[in-house]
């Protein structure tokens, strides 16, 4: 242990490891890389990203030259793969974006969030059916109740359930499609009500 440091350890100064020339070229060119990276990324957190990207790859590199000058050149080099790296990505979200905008949405036709129908010619329907009829296809359709608490709420099977179910589906399908020739042909988003 040198004097030097022996002074250091005894008044409680941290030992620092020296500065490497990789360190000392981000620090001093600190602003004319983000100004690389905000001249060619559009968003300025994306270059904020870019930079940070930069000095993890530079600082974590075990062969990284010694010397200022080169240091410099290779910093260039690591730059131009972080661009590349962020263009990539920025491609790779777009092209997430637009399949997730290509995706099929929920249509007009499906319940809403109260569990009443989208359409009038479907409440106006199913209040023309029996009420049991009715019951069940609230219950189960809209409602998404579990088939066998109805079943037991009913005192049936839920083979006799599924048989119940079918023919109120069928009850209101003819319903439907006695008020709106649109509706019963199935194109419930073109309905005027």
């Amino acid at each position: 242990m040198t004097a030097h440091h022996a002074a250091d350890v005894a008044s409680g100064a941290a030992y620092r490891e020296p500065v490497t020339a990789v360190q000392q070229c981000l620090v001093e060119h600190r602003k004319a890389y983000l100004r690389y990276f905000r001249w060619r990324l559009n968003r300025p957190e994306d270059a904020d990203d870019a930079f940070q990207e930069l000095c993890l790859k530079a600082l974590r590199c075990n062969g990284a030259p010694d010397d200022v000058p080169h240091a410099e050149i290779w910093l260039h080099c690591v730059m131009r793969s972080v661009l590349v790296d962020q263009y990539r990505r920025r491609a790779a979200r777009r092209r997430g974006e637009e399949a997730y905008r290509l995706e099929p949405r929920e249509t007009e036709t499906d319940p809403s969030a109260d569990g009443s129908p989208a359409c009038q010619c479907v409440s106006a329907a199913l209040a023309r059916l029996r009420d049991d009829q009715a019951d069940l296809i609230r219950r189960i359709d809209l409602n998404e109740e579990a088939r066998a608490t109805v079943a037991e709420d009913h005192g049936v099977t839920q083979n006799n359930l599924g048989v119940r179910l079918h023919r109120a589906r069928q009850a209101l399908k003819e319903a439907i499609a006695d008020m709106c020739a649109t509706c019963g042909d199935g194109r419930f988003s073109d309905c005027d009500c």
